[in-house]
């Protein structure tokens, strides 16, 4: 059954008959200021209500408004400053003081459990504020490729995934704001993430297993991207403008977000549109031994609006948004024999689409959301989450279109938090996806699949003393049903009408556990192990992929076949095994006082891991054997006139399993020089191979980089410096990649005109003009990274 809309109508009601028939604590409006040790106003610090998602920020004279229940308990933080738990009591005014030093704590909204990142067995990184804004790229994978643990796997500037600990793709799960993108990036690396960090308000990412929560997609970890189009908190009406210049490709950008409230009524808007040319790069000769300073195709024009209302109550919360993405992004690497088209850097966007291959994608996404609170004894909070979307996907070449994807998705979570028992308090619930996947068209590699997951899920916590131990267990089963699959290549003389699809049925029962444990053995100190044990069954590309996939520049053949080394494809009589992972993480960390640390170790045994292996067969080996009638249609010679009897050359990699050992290290440390300086550094390493010999493919190599702030009252500048390092640790038939480093620079000017808080900010990325190889890309040798490039922005809030 295609998702519906329908499917959200009877929880609304649900809720909304619940919201009159309970009584719970009456919320209380509570006025305020944050300021520093020296009695100066702390702009930005963040004053959440503990326990629920439910937050505010403070505005540039330290005042901020929040409701909360009478007897809550307030956290405030602000990053550079040590937090504080502030419960209420008969005031309605509160002045709270900060002192510098140590790391902001941070709620963590895919936790489950309204847990702070610093109170976390698993490792999690958030990125949020400032950094944010100095950080944001045009996709979610360059964004966040500096933080430890993370790279990204690169397909140009427009299309980049992130990759934890040397996993992606479907290891490792994109949610925004906890459910997933329901985009089809998993599906290949040229399909760019749906989400866009330009209007979020943090960005979380959970490193190793997340499956609890968010399904075996997530056994790699969980990509959150948090923004406030949904509201959960009353806020003073708030404007951000912001527009932005890069030179590198001549970018624009403009985004708006406002946020609002009256009554019991929040509301929020918010919406962005950039566009850029190629961009440049430093000269490089390419696979076709051109040479040239710019990425052939890598263009972009995208934009989104976003907008959700959301009806507050002392009882719980009740709240609808929409989303709409139109995007067109040219797709680097794509050789059709037309490459006079990027001779000019001054084109403009319609001599692009005209001749170049691109990507046009729309997506529209609707959510609901609600929370009860207190609606019977012993649960303190019902909940619950949807979206419906819908999602396509053209490939355009020459102005036609060749493939389409579309992905019409329903996911829905209801979870219930329960009152502490016997001293555990958790929370527990159902979790349902659906999808209906299609893929059309002549490089449509995968079949048309429709998938249905049903999940329980439960996480429980408990303090002892020092210790809090954190427990959790998932039991999920997945049901898929491809349709067109074609079990055999004829190349031998056989009747063409007798050649028919078939339709296939699959399903998976996938569980889970894990256990946690965080030591807090000394102030400011706090040791964690994390074990846990992760299924994951196979996605339908993994299962029933049969085609050449010109992203990366290979013939994928799924699990449900089998290929002689004649080039025969048949159906394959293998049992198919599910993934599991076996995981223990260790982290160490310090959070106070002018030095803070964290480091992590992680050991990742996968049994059955899934991989494509070189068959060391061409796609002409398979058209050897076809039928000569076959060789010489009229869709075989469109394809060679228009360039893609270059695929003939194309490997064909088979999906096997076997398994593999991943395990490395992350490390990153600050230290408060002064009040106003600080200085960072942070190391990562991992090592993924196969048990029976030899290196998985793409692996990231070691990254090592430092970073110094100084941050004035009305200033603030910015150097960093990465370093990659060379990989020689490479799969069979992989190339090794050269080492690089990126220098970037930034600078900050805050200042008032009338009511308008402004900030003026420069960048210069990649200052020394390097010529950088991702070694995780599909299209190394094809894609590096971008050049010099300047940034000139102007943001004002009102």
């Amino acid at each position: 059954m295609r998702p519906s809309l329908f499917q959200l109508t009877p929880v609304a009601m649900l809720v909304v008959s619940a919201f009159s028939a309970q009584v719970v604590a009456q919320s209380i409006t509570v006025n305020g200021v944050v300021l520093d040790n020296d009695g100066k106003a702390i702009e930005q610090a963040r004053v959440h209500v503990h326990g629920r998602q439910q937050y505010v920020y403070a505005d540039k004279n330290g005042r901020f408004t929040i409701q909360a229940p009478a007897d809550a308990e307030l956290h405030i933080s602000a990053k550079g400053y040590g937090d504080q738990f502030v419960t209420l009591s008969n005031s309605n005014e509160l002045k709270v003081q900060l002192q510098s030093g140590g790391v902001e704590r941070i709620v963590v909204s895919a936790s489950g459990l309204h847990q702070y990142d610093l109170e976390m067995a698993n490792p999690v990184s958030v990125l949020s504020g400032e950094e944010l804004s100095r950080k944001i790229a045009p996709t979610i994978g360059e964004t966040l490729k500096s933080m430890p643990g993370v790279h990204s796997n690169y397909y140009g500037p427009v299309a980049s995934s992130p990759i934890l600990r040397g996993l992606d793709g479907p290891r490792v799960r994109i949610l925004s704001n906890g459910l997933d993108s329901a985009d089809v990036s998993r599906i290949g690396p040229d399909h760019a993430i749906s989400a866009d960090a330009i209007t979020t308000e943090q960005i979380e990412v959970l490193r190793g297993p997340a499956t609890l929560l968010y399904g075996s997609g997530a056994v790699g970890g969980v990509v959150n991207v948090v923004d406030n189009r949904l509201p959960r908190q009353l806020r003073p009406a708030n404007t951000q403008i912001e527009t932005r210049y890069s030179s590198g490709a001549d970018e624009k950008t403009a985004a708006l977000t406002h946020d609002g409230g009256q009554d019991q009524v929040a509301w929020h808007v918010d919406g962005f549109k950039r566009k850029t040319d190629n961009y440049d790069v430093p000269d490089f000769t390419n696979d076709e031994g051109e040479s040239t300073d710019q990425l052939a195709n890598s263009w972009l024009d995208n934009s989104a609006v976003n907008g959700g209302l959301s009806w507050i109550t002392d009882k719980g919360l009740l709240g609808f948004s929409i989303g709409h993405i139109d995007s067109e992004y040219g797709i680097p690497g794509h050789h059709h024999h037309h490459e006079e088209h990027d001779e000019d850097h001054d084109e403009n966007h319609d001599e692009h689409t005209e001749e170049a291959v691109f990507a046009k994608v729309k997506q529209d996404r609707y959510g609901l959301a609600g929370e009860l609170y207190k609606p019977f004894n012993g649960i303190e909070t019902l909940s619950f989450s949807s979206a419906l979307t819908r999602y396509q996907h053209h490939e355009i070449e020459e102005g036609v279109i060749g493939t389409t994807f579309k992905n019409d998705s329903f996911e829905s979570r209801f979870a219930a938090e329960h009152e502490t028992i016997a001293g555990w308090h958790g929370v527990f619930g159902y979790h349902l996806q659906q999808s209906d996947y299609q893929a059309i068209g002549e490089e449509a590699f995968t079949p048309d699949t429709k998938t249905d997951s049903h999940a329980l899920f439960v996480l429980e916590e408990r303090s002892f003393g020092d210790f809090t131990a954190q427990l959790g267990a998932r039991i999920e089963h997945v049901d898929y049903k491809a349709s067109g699959i074609e079990f055999e290549h004829h190349h031998e003389e056989e009747d063409t009408d007798e050649h028919h699809a078939d339709e296939v049925k699959h399903d998976f029962t996938a569980s889970s556990l894990s256990a946690g444990l965080v030591w807090n053995f000394q102030p400011g100190y706090n040791a964690a192990l994390s074990v846990s044990r992760s299924e994951r069954a196979p996605s339908a590309a993994e299962l029933y992929s049969n085609g050449a996939h010109i992203a990366t520049r290979t013939y994928e053949l799924g699990l449900a076949y089998s290929l002689d080394q004649d080039g025969e494809i048949s159906e394959s009589d293998v049992n198919f095994k599910k993934e599991v992972a076996n995981n223990i993480d260790l982290t160490l960390r310090k959070y106070d006082g002018d030095f803070t640390f964290t480091y992590n170790l992680f050991y990742n045994k996968v049994h059955n891991y899934l991989y494509m292996r070189d068959s060391g067969l061409t796609m002409a080996d398979l058209h050897s054997h076809a039928d000569e009638d076959h060789e010489h249609d009229d869709h075989e010679e469109h394809d060679e006139e228009h360039g893609h009897a270059e695929d003939e050359a194309f490997s064909i990699f088979h999906y096997q399993q076997q398994n593999a050992t991943l395990y490395g290290a992350e490390f990153a440390m600050a230290y408060q020089l002064t009040a106003e300086q600080q200085l960072e550094f942070f190391i990562d390493s991992v090592r993924a191979k196969l048990d029976n010999g030899g290196d998985l493919p793409r692996i990231p190599p070691v990254k090592v980089g430092t970073g110094y702030s100084y941050s004035a009252e009305d200033w603030s500048a910015n150097i960093d410096w990465t370093h990659y390092m060379k990989q020689n640790r490479v799969a069979a038939d992989e190339s090794a990649t050269g080492s690089y480093q990126i220098l970037d620079l930034s600078f900050s000017y805050y200042f008032n005109l009338n009511d308008l808080d402004l900030t003026a900010f420069v960048k210069a990325n990649n200052l020394t003009d390097e010529l950088g190889f991702v070694h995780s890309s599909f299209i190394k040798e094809d894609a590096p990274l971008p050049g010099r490039s300047f940034t000139l922005g102007i943001k004002a809030r009102f």
